[in-house]
């Protein structure tokens, strides 16, 4: 294998070529594939950033091939940053298969929805800020043709064969409800070549509901693409899922005595449902719990009805009692929403966005910050710098005044963090797991450049105590594989 980075990189032969953000950072992802006339994308996912002009330029780059001639782009799950170009893909032109698993088509109809919502109301802003007309990126329309390009491979563990050249097959990922790993089988009648791409993966041993674990492939792979989200050992942490939610129990009790309200910043997706559960386990059984759960996010509610769709059995069963728990209020209506944050009476609120940069969370905020017997939790990472809104409430010693939507906010409120909710795999799975495969080389994305560079070090002695030989590269913008 030989790897070569040219900045202005097209792929004109076989070969990988790591075009999209993921390949420098945690966003964005996007890796494109020739292979014997067959042209592949995994993944088409939108950058996301604090700046929206820094984001509307990045999304709004040229792509580094033609979208009406890729064959395929393969899924590995239906978060925004994996998905969130596809419908400006279809704009410009494709017109082939775009493969995923069941609930991952489900979710990603409502995620692409509210997304192009997001991008045209980003170019709006965009437009009025600098006196110049900004095109959103897509439309609503745009996201109901892509829908028609989507086609649904559900069974893990089983090789599918798309045509002569391309088979793949799917293992198992905790990472969401629907996320897969992919496994690319390639021959040309000459040559076979194997992909592994885990897209974003979640825990080995998950304690996370609705998904199972985590699975390390053990079918041999010529390369394996592995995410390092969490590639920094700095960021391991000794607390377990149980002292998180206990944690919260004592928190929202505590809470509750003094007659003040939990605000609980949650992403629409897989965090929020994750949180409604846990609070269910906690007092859906104590009759003499009263206390109102506001679910205030349309994106939110939809997504908590469609669970019910894409759930297997078993976690059906735990799900449907969740939803309907006598104590959840599903707030859909922007006019019933201020009603909820103007009310006093004491409550528990799961809104979004998970990072406090949009979305109805901000008018909570802007009403409990000022309380000081109320409490924000955070139940994953809030940045690394005060560009986050979430990092300034956290930090309420050094920002004692935080504005929202430029109005100045003292941030009195109490606040606590839980990362075990993290749905990415922490430093010791993926040490793990990018030690077990059975490869001939790995490439690291999806990481920052610390990141990936301290896990690189860290596999390379696992993979030598493991007896195994195989290489560890850190992925770079427009580096290219030959295949």
């Amino acid at each position: 294998m030989v790897f070569t980075i040219a900045r202005k990189a097209k792929l004109k032969d076989d070969g990988i070529l790591f075009c999209g953000n993921n390949a420098k950072d945690v966003t964005g992802s996007m890796i494109y594939i020739r292979f014997a006339n067959k042209q592949i994308l995994l993944e088409c996912g939108l950058l996301q950033d604090n700046s929206y002009l820094a984001a509307y330029k990045a999304n709004s780059e040229k792509f580094k091939f033609k979208p009406d001639e890729l064959d395929y782009v393969f899924v590995g799950h239906s978060h925004i940053d994996h998905i969130g170009l596809l419908p400006r893909l279809i704009k410009e032109g494709f017109h082939g298969k775009i493969i995923m698993t069941y609930p991952s088509s489900v979710m990603s109809k409502y995620l692409l929805l509210n997304c192009a919502f997001i991008v045209n109301d980003e170019a709006r802003v965009l437009s009025k800020r600098y006196n110049r007309e900004y095109e959103p990126l897509y439309t609503e329309e745009d996201v109901y043709k892509t829908l028609d390009y989507i086609y649904v491979y559900n069974e893990y563990n089983h090789v599918y064969k798309l045509d002569d050249v391309i088979s793949f097959q799917w293992f198992k990922n905790s990472h969401c409800v629907g996320a897969a790993q992919l496994q690319l089988i390639l021959n040309d009648g000459i040559k076979t070549k194997k992909i592994l791409y885990t897209s974003d993966i979640g825990a080995l041993d998950t304690k996370n509901h609705y998904v199972e674990n985590t699975e390390i492939p053990i079918t041999f792979s010529d390369v394996s693409i592995m995410e390092s989200t969490y590639g920094l050992n700095t960021r391991a942490t000794k607390k377990t899922r149980e002292f998180d939610v206990e944690h919260l129990r004592v928190a929202i009790e505590t809470v509750l005595e003094r007659q003040g309200s939990i605000i609980l910043p949650a992403f629409s997706f897989s965090r929020s449902q994750e949180l409604l559960t846990t609070l269910y386990l906690l007092f859906g059984e104590n009759e003499d719990f009263k206390t109102d759960i506001v679910v205030d996010s349309m994106l939110t509610c939809d997504i908590c009805q469609a669970y019910e769709d894409v759930l297997d059995s078993d976690f059906c069963e735990l799900w449907t009692k969740v939803y309907n728990w006598k104590n959840v209020k599903y707030v859909r209506e922007k006019v019933e929403s201020k009603a909820w944050v103007n009310d006093p009476i004491p409550k528990i609120v799961i809104s979004s966005s998970g990072f406090c940069t949009n979305g109805r969370i901000l008018s909570y905020l802007d009403k409990y910050l000022r309380d000081i017997n109320s409490m924000i939790c955070f139940s994953g990472f809030v940045g690394t710098d005060d560009s986050y809104l979430s990092y300034r409430i956290k930090n309420g010693k050094t920002h004692k005044t935080i504005n929202i939507n430029k109005v100045p906010v003292p941030n009195r409120a109490d606040c606590i963090t839980m990362n075990t909710f993290s749905s990415h795999a922490n430093f010791d799975d993926l040490l793990k797991f990018g030690s077990n495969l059975n490869t001939n080389q790995l490439v690291l994305v999806h990481g920052s450049t610390e990141a990936k560079n301290c896990l690189k070090e860290h596999l390379r002695e696992e993979i030598s105590k493991n007896d195994k030989s195989y290489k560890v590269k850190c992925s770079e913008k427009d580096m290219i594989i030959a295949l």
